[in-house]
């Protein structure tokens, strides 16, 4: 699924009563009102370049000399302060522990920057790179080589995060990246990004997050992104899952989950969410609290969402945030 295709159909499930135009229609208008301000507040051109601002010194004008009068020579012009870019967020890693979600997990390491990582910039942005005229931090050029947007700077990568060889992925990379591309609903101009390539060079598509949307944890957010890709369960299912979709009942996902409690026939109130039943649960793992709800569907398989014990006071509240939010 592509960035676009996935921020698509978020805008078309969170914001159902607008016109019926494509996502792009609204990322471009966000972007447009983006750029106005910043045109207005430069006063001097600046090109943002992978972790440093690239500052292009004024040009001079061109000037016509009198055939009759011999030209006075223009008087110097004044220097002028560029406006800086503003400073990019700094990577707080202690907001990204260690923790690894319940098997079959992918666990991955990110690392801060781009040391030895292979990628290349360029000054405009390719055609390849876009999509509904629109581009994201990251993409895959034609040769299968990581291109990142001249605006971008990456935070933290994973390089690799399919195996090479994998469902015919032969690279992949995950990002966490500042990029005044993103649309604005990206705090802060921060998101999480993964794409990758198949066999010659051939862009596999990708997937876009807003950072603290499922999770504020990079590394555990990819072992769920790239789980549909591998045929693995997701990180919701891996705590909790139905085992009776009758009843709506669900028992612990995976060895070390302890289920303490749940619904088995869920209310999620008057919502857009069209589901035959729903159960939810409150289970532990590693010594952390997490709810879980499932959803059956009125057509195709239950899929499953999940949240952090401290995103509620207890199950209770979960349940009445539920009720409320579907």
């Amino acid at each position: 699924m592509s960035p676009e295709i996935d921020l698509r159909d978020r805008l078309d499930h969170e914001l159902g009563d607008l016109p019926d135009l494509p996502a792009g229609h609204y990322l471009q208008q966000g972007r447009r009102v983006r750029r106005r301000r910043r045109v207005l507040a430069a006063g001097a051109v600046a090109a943002i370049s992978i972790g440093a601002a690239q500052l292009l010194a004024p040009g001079s004008a061109d000037r016509t000399d009198s055939i009759a009068v011999e030209p006075t020579p223009a008087p110097p012009t004044p220097a002028v302060e560029p406006t800086p870019a503003p400073p990019t967020p700094a990577v707080d890693l202690a907001a990204d522990p260690d923790f690894v979600a319940p098997a079959p997990s992918n666990p991955v390491e990110a690392q801060e920057g781009l040391d030895g990582v292979d990628w290349f910039t360029t000054d405009d942005i390719p055609q390849w790179a876009q999509e509904y005229g629109n581009h994201g931090p990251i993409s895959v050029s034609p040769e299968g080589r990581l291109w990142i947007a001249p605006e971008a700077t990456i935070r933290r990568i994973v390089v690799d995060p399919y195996p090479p060889g994998e469902h015919g992925i032969v690279s992949s990379w995950a990002v966490e990246a500042h990029c005044t591309c993103f649309p604005e609903d990206m705090t802060d101009d921060i998101g999480w990004v993964i794409v990758s390539s198949g066999a010659n060079g051939q862009s596999q598509g990708g997937t876009m997050e807003v950072p603290g949307w499922v999770t504020d944890d990079f590394e555990l957010w990819v072992d769920g992104a790239t789980a549909q890709v591998q045929e693995r369960p997701t990180i919701g299912e891996r705590f909790a899952h139905f085992a009776d979709r009758r009843t709506g009942r669900m028992v612990a996902g995976a060895p070390g989950v302890t289920l303490v409690q749940q619904v088995p026939d869920a209310d999620l109130g008057s919502g857009r969410v069209t589901h035959t039943r729903a159960g939810a649960a409150e289970v532990e793992y590693d010594g952390q609290t997490f709810y879980v709800v499932g959803v059956d569907p009125d057509e195709g398989a239950p899929w499953y969402q999940w949240w952090t014990g401290d995103t509620q006071p207890d199950f209770d509240a979960f349940l009445t945030f539920l009720r409320g939010n579907w």
